[in-house]
């Protein structure tokens, strides 16, 4: 899908969500929005996602134009998780075992020790298999 195709479609959704028309979305409307998108998605994150799209300006107010920036970080920012992901999951497993997460950790250039490693994937692993899928690991960094 192209850059103009998807701001033309987010326009779409964001003018459909604008209930009041007043060319901005509240955090009602952004709430409304995005669980239309994602039924699993708590206050806390629209909470967050708000705060993010709103920016520096902080007016409580996400225009059209906050609203497209901030779409278009999120997409930079999945598409660099799953290249992470895809990098570090060595054996093309879909998941991300201890020793894999490991190597991932070390990327950011901190030395973590096995307890570490070993609370980080007893946190993030929500199923509790031992691994780490893509979605844990998306949403164990967000």
């Amino acid at each position: 899908m192209s850059k103009k195709n998807s701001v033309a479609e987010w326009e779409k959704l964001f003018k459909t969500f604008d209930k009041d028309n007043s060319g901005t979305l509240d955090v009602t409307e952004l709430r409304n929005l995005l669980k239309k998108g994602n039924c699993n998605i708590t206050d806390s994150q629209v909470a967050d996602a708000f705060i993010f799209i709103d920016g520096a300006k902080g007016d409580r107010k996400i225009t059209l134009e906050e609203f497209v920036r901030g779409l278009n970080s999120l997409e930079d920012f999945t598409r660099k998780l799953t290249a992470l992901f895809k990098q570090y999951d060595s054996d093309k497993s879909g998941f991300l075992d201890k020793e894999e997460l490991k190597k991932v950790l070390g990327a950011s250039g901190h030395k973590f020790t096995d307890a570490e490693v070993n609370e980080i994937l007893r946190n993030a692993d929500k199923s509790g298999d031992g691994k780490i899928s893509f979605k844990e690991f998306t949403d164990a960094c967000t």
